[in-house]
């Protein structure tokens, strides 16, 4: 197997850098990542749709890679670790327990923002001591939140000078004069009350975008 090239790192707006699929914040040492939907073939296979379990060793070889790249302090995954909203499937434990002990050995770490998906969380990062910030996490002047839900009141007049969410999974289409289309995962920079906000593209490679 070739080796893999290193995972270019290109400035966006004033305080991050796109690596990979993850957002990094260099004055605080943060990596940020969203979306990883840990568990998804599980529960298409309950709903009889059977696909290979075979996403999360690119996810977690995904996550290696970026943090290969930057080197970062601490890691923000801003939720939707798991997928299954209704239970705690077995690939679910068995995966995220694995990336979390990941986690914690190579960067140490870790903080997970609670996403609309991360019911029965809980007792997984219980299970080895990662905090989950529910419904937001804020370290110098940067809002993590999911996406979810509408932005906390403390949000305005608290001098937050950034938003990183995920949620939306946001992609961008081409199409070529043949009607050919092509998408990508992309990331999303504005403004909003005077901050700035980016969100993030989904993680899971199952989840293409929108």
């Amino acid at each position: 197997m070739d080796r893999e090239r290193a995972l270019p790192i290109y400035r966006i707006g004033d305080r991050g850098e796109i690596v990979g699929h993850g957002l990094y914040l260099g004055e605080l040492g943060i990596l940020a990542i969203a979306d990883l939907h840990i568990g998804y073939e599980e529960a298409l296979g309950e709903s009889g749709i059977h696909i290979p379990t075979s996403q999360y060793p690119k996810i977690k070889r995904s996550v290696e890679r970026m943090i290969e790249a930057v080197e970062p302090e601490r890691v923000v995954v801003v939720g939707d670790v798991k997928h299954e909203f209704g239970t705690a499937l077995r690939q679910e434990w068995i995966e995220v327990i694995d990336l979390l002990d990941y986690l914690k050995e190579r960067v140490g770490d870790v903080v997970v923002v609670r996403g609309n998906h991360d019911n029965f969380l809980i007792p997984m990062l219980k299970k080895r001591g990662v905090p989950l910030a529910d419904p937001y996490y804020l370290e110098g002047g940067v809002l993590f939140v999911h996406g979810h839900k509408p932005l906390p009141i403390e949000f305005y007049g608290r001098g937050v000078e950034a938003v990183v969410m995920g949620h939306e999974h946001p992609a961008i289409a081409f199409r070529d004069e043949l009607g050919v289309k092509v998408k990508f995962k992309c990331f999303l920079r504005g403004e909003l009350e005077g901050a700035e906000i980016y969100v993030l593209p989904a993680l899971s490679p199952l989840m293409p975008g929108t």
